[in-house]
């Protein structure tokens, strides 16, 4: 026992059990790759079935949902428009949107300029799937918060409005204007 130290010189020691810590992460990454390509394969087939089962009133549903998000802008576009079939109603729009200005220097100029269309703007109808699908509808919002929404009728002259901002829930009274084009 004279000769016998603690240190043995790693001799005798019992290698470490288990898995090693690079195994471990691959072993988590790959179990979770697998819960997501598990969990999007099964919802791709829940919808795909539900689209199989009643194709009309899937895409009946998906038109409803979209409607709802773009009714505020729609809403919005179409004061806008009952506002430029009359002339006080023009007065009233250049003087509530000072972004008009860039193209109309004077209340004066955006009057001669609208007084060409009043008759030739149709009345902007109800959000609906059928004018969502064929009524010439388009509504975009860019990265700079702005939103545009232009509507081409059949007959009659095209709007494109360009608003200040998304709406949002608490907003009550109407969006600015910075541009207007009437075609």
């Amino acid at each position: 026992m004279a000769n016998s130290s603690w240190d043995n010189g790693g001799q005798g020691v019992p290698a470490k059990a288990g898995m090693p810590t690079w195994g471990k992460i691959l072993l988590g990454c790959g179990i979770a790759f697998l819960v997501a390509l598990v969990t999007c394969v099964g919802g791709a087939s829940y919808i795909a079935h539900k689209f199989k089962k009643d194709p009309e009133g899937f895409k009946q549903r998906a038109m409803n949902l979209v409607a709802d998000k773009m009714r505020p802008d729609w809403e919005d576009f179409r004061r806008v428009v009952e506002q430029l079939r009359t002339p006080e109603g023009c007065q009233i729009l250049y003087a509530a949107n000072p972004g008009l200005a860039k193209t109309w220097p004077t209340e004066a100029a955006f009057l001669e300029a609208s007084s060409r269309w009043h008759k030739e703007v149709e009345s902007a109808p109800d959000l609906t799937p059928e004018v969502m699908e064929h009524g010439r509808l388009q509504i975009n919002r860019d990265f700079s918060g702005q939103v545009r929404v232009s509507w081409s009728p059949r007959s009659g002259r095209a709007v494109y409005v360009t608003f200040e901002g998304v709406q949002k829930a608490g907003d009550r009274g109407p969006r600015r204007v910075v541009e207007l084009d009437v075609r």
